[in-house]
């Protein structure tokens, strides 16, 4: 009887054991589990830190013979008609990245004040608020022959020009990759010497279309160097 006892004891917290041991297991997977977790976390954390908020929200490139800005292209080509939903989004877009750059910086703009708003920004004149010159349109008859649209994109190449300025301010060597004029409204390749007005009346829409680029890859580089002078996302 002893024996038997001794037997079943045994038995029984080798059972015991065996469960504890499973349940131990168990612990240290889901432990692990949670470890590994945490790490990944403050991988992904330690990514957004060093990833900027404006190079998230404005991804500015091309295609083809376009400039594009968060994939909305800016121009027409006889080839490529693009729609004025699409010219008017894109510029919605560019209106808000300078818009966003110039606050960075703490910067107001002269003669100018940019708006974001959508689809449908514009810029008003400081001298008379009243005045306000739309950075969209509808390609209709009477579209082509309101200057207001053309005064606008002049406005907005201006207003990049003082923003080139203050940023030389702070940075001699600071340099865009195209020269602005504002007074004709033209971006001159300083290698080839080629310029272009950023006008659409009176213009082609090849040269118009070629404008609009280099005004979006100045842009590029003066996006580039406000994300390498104002820190990460974490410090926004």
């Amino acid at each position: 009887m002893e024996g038997e006892k001794m037997k079943r004891a045994e038995e029984e917290y080798f059972r015991e054991r065996a469960q504890l041991d499973r349940e131990l297991t168990e612990l240290e997977d889901e432990q692990d589990s949670v470890n590994y977790q945490m790490r990944v976390s403050e991988m992904v954390l330690d990514k957004l830190k060093k990833t900027n908020i404006f190079n998230i929200a404005f991804h500015i490139w091309h295609q083809d013979q376009f400039g594009t800005i968060n994939g909305f292209r800016l121009g027409r080509l006889p080839g490529s008609p693009v729609e004025w939903p699409e010219i008017n989004a894109a510029w919605g877009q560019t209106v808000l990245l300078l818009y966003s750059l110039a606050k960075k910086m703490n910067f107001t703009f002269e003669r100018y004040k940019l708006v974001p708003f959508g689809s449908h920004s514009y810029i008003e004149c400081l001298d008379d608020q009243n005045k306000k010159l739309p950075l969209y349109g509808d390609g209709g008859f009477k579209f082509f022959w309101d200057s207001k649209f053309d005064h606008a994109m002049a406005a907005f190449l201006d207003c990049l020009h003082q923003f080139k300025g203050q940023v030389e301010k702070s940075d001699s060597g600071f340099c865009l990759p195209y020269d602005i004029e504002p007074g004709p409204a033209r971006i001159r390749d300083v290698h080839s010497g080629a310029s272009y007005c950023i006008r659409a009346q009176f213009n082609s829409v090849e040269q118009w279309t070629k404008a609009l680029k280099w005004m979006l890859t100045n842009l590029k580089w003066g996006l580039a160097w406000v994300v390498s002078q104002f820190g990460e996302v974490s410090d926004q």
